[in-house]
């Protein structure tokens, strides 16, 4: 897929599935068939440029876009104040 798409195209296809859901760096290279290094290079401009952003669950780190990161924080936070009552 890496040869039929110019940088830009893979970039923007990258925070395409991030925005979706968030991802394992190796999977998303398996999905995008893009060697892993490749794709760790793409996430780290995202991140760099404020539109990606890493994701724990406390045992695995994602990735993800920005909003997505956001609105599982806020679901994770949701979940503990309703645990903690």
């Amino acid at each position: 897929m890496a040869e039929e798409m110019s940088k830009e195209e893979l970039k923007q296809k990258v925070l395409e599935y991030l925005s979706k859901k968030p991802w394992q760096t190796r999977d998303l290279a398996k999905v995008l068939r893009v060697k892993k290094k490749e794709i760790d290079k793409i996430v780290l401009e995202l991140i760099e440029e404020g539109k990606a952003d890493y994701w724990s669950t406390g045992s695995t780190t994602y990735v993800a876009s920005k909003e997505k990161v956001l609105e599982m924080e806020q679901k994770r936070s949701h979940m503990t104040e309703e645990e903690g009552e």
